[in-house]
C-alpha cells in the first residue's frame, strides 16, 4: 500500500468510528420538542380555557344544519325509525355521519335510519 491509500484507509476508518449516531439521535429529539413546543404555543395550548373549568364547553357539530333537518334529526331521537323512503334527505344525513343505516327487523330488504354519535351531538342531546 502506499502512502495515500493507507491515510485514505486511516481517515475511513476514522469516519466509521465517529459517534454520529448518538449525535443525530439528540438531534432529533431536541428537533422534536422544538416542533411540539411551537405547535403548542400556535395552537394556544398555553393559555387558559374560555369556559370556567367545572363546566365543559358543550361540543359543537361540524358543521351547520337547517331547521329542517334538525327537525328530522330532533324526531329520530324521540324514537321515529324511518325508512329511506321516509327520509328525502337521507343521503345527506348518512354523508355527514349523522344517521346510520341497520337493517329493518319487521324486512331485511329495507333499511332504517338511526341517529349516530354524530347525530347525537348535532342536536345537543345523549343518546338514551
Amino acid at each position: 500500500m502506499n502512502d495515500t491509500t493507507a491515510s485514505l484507509r486511516t481517515l475511513f476508518d476514522r469516519y466509521l468510528a465517529c459517534p454520529t449516531a448518538p449525535a443525530l439521535d439528540e438531534l432529533e429529539q431536541a428537533l422534536r420538542g422544538y416542533q411540539t413546543e411551537w405547535i403548542r404555543i400556535r395552537a394556544g395550548a398555553g393559555t387558559p380555557p374560555a369556559t370556567p373549568s367545572g363546566k365543559p364547553s358543550p361540543a359543537k357539530p361540524r358543521f351547520k344544519i337547517a331547521d329542517g333537518d334538525r327537525a328530522v334529526l330532533e324526531r329520530l331521537a324521540d324514537g321515529w325509525a324511518p325508512t329511506m323512503a321516509e327520509v328525502p334527505r337521507w343521503a345527506w344525513f348518512e354523508d355527514r355521519e349523522l344517521v346510520r343505516l341497520e337493517p329493518d327487523p319487521t324486512d331485511a330488504a329495507r333499511s332504517i335510519l338511526r341517529l349516530s354519535e354524530e347525530g347525537w351531538l348535532a342536536i345537543g342531546r345523549s343518546p338514551r
